[in-house]
């Protein structure tokens, strides 16, 4: 790539991130993470972000720098990047030795998955699956079914397996070959796979699942065949997605900060990239704890207890006050930590710094308002700068709650368990309203974003010209939180049909932009005093591949939804203009007709008006073209008409010049931004290009008449008048001529002009 100053990271996903309108809950805050590094960097970061036609794994279509049809063709390679990350799995054989090429050859590259190559930022599977099973096994389960991922997925899938057969044997637990299905990750995959299980017979008393989402449709499949969860099934996942704490139940999982190992791999790739191949290991590993919720059988009070336990050890008040402070806080901030907040390391020692201190200053002199202060200020902050809800903070409490134990403990003063009492009550109900405003937020906010993606698709969809689509994406997009859209499509050379591209800014009056498609983004396409994150998703309508769009990548949640709906208004608007082309063509000539003209000219004249441009009109006549019909006959006029059309034509060669059949042997010409002089020499090379073209069976000349008009003067019948008066003078003064109107002829007699 050509060098800059800032580096650019490029991600490619081995899967269609957009199965239906919002991102893969595993993916998504994965490419966050990394977006957040990349902010933290000041790098420029660009995600291929593929989305699927159909239903299911099989019809996986990855955004993917190589063009095949298991693949959408997006502009993210070694061609415009510093380094790749690759999310695994990639599923398919070319994907995997692609990446496995480049970084054979050197390209810095890092793998967010197992089972691919290296270097490599791996989750624990085998701690996280040890941690299920021994949890399972404390609440005496010993038949335990295990729903996998892909049987063919060498990474992760393959690892979990492994794993849960490694500590049945271990655990002495039921190891019928039955009780193992595969679910491919996805909810109907799970959901055909506890299917499986309950038609076999096997007996099973708990189903851990390889992720969430086959977790999902296995208690689905579960409800519907009658069983209640945990009571009959307990049910765990893996991954602990977003979407785990708000099922019913709430599911058990093995939590590993998907966040978090988006944002390391990218500060490792660029430790790779700026201090070699030989800084970095082969695995780098995200440790995991298991989140214990009611899918298990737990109650919220032992769940509570155990984000505690799994992030520090509790607070011991034997030592100084300073000491115990420092403790306590450091517990709080792993507790947090553990639980997924997105606040910054140092932000996060400060806020829970400050909280211990005022926790302990009100619980030993008795006045709340120092806590309760604080723990609103925090909450506030949390609430305005991160999108995690605060309901995380509960975990605090439990922290708390120890604390004022241990306190209590070295500090036997009942006054003491008064004020610890109304501390934590007041953390709770503090806490607890704060996560119902979150709550309310995030459904207003969705409101919000429905109603604006309905009127937005009702926008496109009554869109009848191309140029209203991008109009309507300048309008309406920032309201979704998406501040820049620009949309390529590919331009084919040779052999190769995205060789070139042709990218529709959606900026006001912008040009369209033709460039190399691996060289995307073209320069000054984005500021360069600031670094951009783009989202880049394939634009296709049907099974035709038509380019790709760039979105900024702060806001993934609308965009598969976006470029499916801009494909169809797009193709929808290019049949329109098609058909309208078809219905302003003159079928003779191939020019456009009158209807053609007088539409463009009111279009023309309001721009005019608005930009303060000239405008010019040719009208022009061929000379005593009756004679020449009544001579050779109509078929041959016909042709004559023809031959001087693409003399017209080749006169008027920029593309903003509209050239129509006015009617008979009439033509007029409509030239944007043209003055009366650029407009004379069209004229004249048009009437000297007649004068000599050997295609007319006798010479023939035309006779040409000439207006322009500038800015808020522009008036449409205005410039027609003038240039048929103009082009009556050309005829009255001998023909073969061009005349430029001038104010005398206003007043002059002007009736049809002189016969042929």
């Amino acid at each position: 790539m050509e060098n800059s100053k800032r580096r650019t990271i490029g991600t490619l996903v081995g899967f269609h991130i957009y199965d239906g309108s919002h991102p893969d809950p595993y993916a998504s805050p994965v490419i966050r993470g990394m977006q957040s590094a990349a902010r933290d960097k000041n790098v420029n970061i660009m995600v291929a972000c593929g989305v699927g036609r159909g239903v299911g794994p099989s019809r996986h279509m990855p955004a993917w720098p190589e063009l095949n049809e298991e693949t959408d063709f997006v502009p993210i390679g070694p061609w415009n990047t510093d380094g790749l990350i690759f999310l695994v799995p990639l599923i398919t054989k070319p994907r995997i030795e692609y990446a496995q090429r480049l970084a054979d050859n050197g390209f810095p590259v890092i793998f967010v998955g197992s089972g691919v190559g290296h270097p490599a930022i791996i989750v624990d599977n085998e701690g996280g699956i040890r941690q299920v099973i021994e949890h399972l096994v404390q609440h005496h389960h010993r038949d335990i079914a295990f729903i996998a991922g892909d049987e063919l997925d060498p990474g992760d899938s393959t690892a979990r397996v492994n794993a849960f057969r490694r500590n049945v044997k271990e655990f002495g637990l039921s190891d019928d070959p039955r009780l193992l299905e595969y679910g491919m990750h996805w909810d109907v995959g799970g959901y055909r796979a506890m299917q499986r299980l309950l038609q076999s017979g096997v007996k099973f008393t708990a189903v851990m699942c390889s992720n969430d989402q086959s977790a999902f449709g296995a208690m689905k499949a579960l409800r519907e065949a009658g069983k209640r969860i945990p009571w009959d099934v307990a049910v765990t996942g893996f991954d602990d997605i977003q979407e785990s704490q708000a099922h019913v139940p709430p599911l058990t999982s093995v939590h590993a900060s998907l966040f978090e190992t988006g944002y390391r791999a990218l500060m490792l790739l660029l430790k790779r990239i700026e201090q070699g191949p030989a800084v970095l290991p082969e695995f780098t590993c995200v440790s995991t704890h298991l989140t214990p919720r009611q899918s298990c059988g737990c109650l919220p009070e032992m769940v509570a207890l155990a984000s505690v336990s799994t992030g520090s050890s509790v607070p011991n008040a034997d030592g100084s006050p300073q000491h115990f402070k420092e403790e306590l806080a450091h517990a709080m901030q792993n507790t947090l930590e553990a639980e997924n907040s997105r606040i910054h390391d140092s932000e996060l020692t400060l806020l829970c710094g400050r909280l211990a201190d005022n926790f302990l200053l009100s619980l030993e002199g008795g006045d709340i308002s120092h806590f309760q202060n604080t723990l609103i200020e925090i909450l506030q902050h949390v609430e305005m700068t991160s999108d995690d809800s605060t309901y995380i903070w509960q975990s605090v409490v439990s922290v708390l709650r120890l604390g004022a134990y241990a306190f209590l403990k070295s500090n036997p003063n009942p006054l003491f368990a008064e004020h610890a009492e109304n501390l934590l009550h007041l953390a709770r109900v503090l806490i607890s309203e704060s996560a119902q405003g979150w709550y309310t937020r995030l459904q207003v906010n969705q409101t919000n974003r429905d109603e604006i993606m309905g009127l937005l698709t009702a926008r496109l969809i009554s869109n009848s010209e191309e140029g209203q689509v991008y109009t309507t994406l300048r309008e309406d997009l920032p309201q979704l939180g998406v501040r820049t859209c620009n949309v390529a499509f590919f331009d084919p050379r040779g052999e190769d049909p995205a060789a070139m591209s042709l990218l529709h800014s959606t900026e006001t009056d912008a040009p369209i932009l033709r460039f190399e498609t691996r060289r995307f983004p073209p320069p000054g396409l984005y500021p360069a005093e600031e670094p951009f994150n783009l989202a880049l998703l394939p634009l296709f309508f049907q099974s035709e591949k038509l380019g790709y769009v760039a979105f900024d990548g702060g806001n993934l949640d609308p965009l598969a939804t976006l470029v499916r709906q801009l494909s169809s208004s797009i193709k929808n608007a290019r049949l329109h203009a098609e058909v309208l082309e078809l219905s302003l063509t003159d079928g003779l000539t191939s020019v456009h007709n009158r209807r053609y003209f007088e539409i463009m000219l009111q279009k023309e004249t309001e721009r005019s008006n608005r930009y303060n441009r000239d405008l010019a009109v040719i009208m022009i006549d061929i000379d005593h073209f009756k004679q020449y019909n009544d001579t050779f006959g109509h078929p041959a006029g016909d042709e004559a008409l023809r031959a001087v059309a693409n003399c017209i034509i080749q006169g008027a060669r920029r593309g903003l010049d509209m050239v129509t059949r006015y009617g008979g042997e009439e033509f007029t010409i409509l030239l944007p931004e043209t003055d009366v002089d650029g407009a004379r020499i069209v004229a004249e090379t048009i009437r000297e290009g007649v004068q000599s073209d050997r295609n007319l069976l006798q010479p023939t000349t035309v006779s040409l008449g000439i207006t322009a008009m500038c800015g808020k003067g522009v008036q449409p019948q205005a410039l027609v008048d003038q240039a048929d008066r103009a082009l009556y003078q050309a005829k009255a003064q001998g023909r073969n001529r061009t005349i430029i109107f001038t104010d005398w002829m206003r007043e002059s007699a002007h009736t049809n002009s002189p016969s042929g």
